[in-house]
């Protein structure tokens, strides 16, 4: 049984109406990241981020990790946020 087949089987945990990766299953098998302002791109294989980070995951803790060492975020600004998103989530969730 894979990673993805065997945490299915897990009972979820409350997610707050949180894209969470479980929501992901079977829908897309690389989340990609970019960023226009930036050009920061990347593409991460769902199954190791579900090892890495659990099937209940929300999907915005792992982005603001990956994210943590971006300038604009630093800056904390209000007006020149950082622009990183997941392309492929409008088109799955």
């Amino acid at each position: 049984m894979d990673i993805v087949a065997e945490a299915a089987l897990n009972v979820s945990m409350p997610r707050e109406r949180a894209i969470i990766f479980r929501d992901l299953v079977g829908k897309l098998g690389v989340l990609r990241i970019e960023c226009d302002k930036c050009g920061r791109t990347g593409n991460y294989r769902l199954a190791r981020l579900i090892a890495k980070y659990g099937l209940d995951a929300k999907l915005f803790v792992w982005t603001d990790e990956l994210t943590a060492d971006c300038p604009r975020k630093q800056a904390r600004s209000q007006i020149d946020q950082c622009g990183a998103i997941c392309p492929d989530l409008p088109k799955v969730v």
